[in-house]
């Protein structure tokens, strides 16, 4: 996905702990030029680049919350263990793609739906 992001212009900035530092160096190592902000955003930060971000894509937490709070475009990824229905991410700009299990969502599926939020367009060609 952020490789996806980089051949269209956009620069990818990840967010999380340390707990997914793993999987935020993944992201980093398979998109060079990727930016990872692990464990260096306040909720004010992370308010303050969702003003500005053409989108952002992830699972029902906290930051996602905020995110569509502050009016980015958020496309948020429900799974069985929890429900959009009781606890969605709110705002003009938010699109929910759900699966029971989201091993079961593409990255095309999941690229295409980004690429609407951002205004990008939708085939890698």
């Amino acid at each position: 996905m952020a490789a996806r992001l980089l051949s269209r212009g956009v620069t990818p900035v990840v967010l999380g702990t340390d707990a997914e530092a793993a999987e935020i160096a993944e992201i980093v190592a398979a998109a060079p030029g990727t930016i990872s902000l692990m464990g260096r955003t306040s909720f004010a930060e992370i308010a303050a680049l969702g003003r500005r971000a053409k989108a952002a894509v992830g699972n029902d937490t906290g930051p996602m919350h905020l995110l569509a709070v502050v009016g980015c475009p958020c496309l948020v990824l429900y799974s069985q263990d929890s429900d959009p229905v009781l606890c969605a991410q709110r705002g003009a700009k938010v699109m929910i793609l759900r699966r029971d299990d989201l091993m079961t969502l593409t990255e095309d599926v999941v690229s295409e739906k980004m690429a609407e939020m951002a205004g990008l367009a939708a085939h890698d060609g």
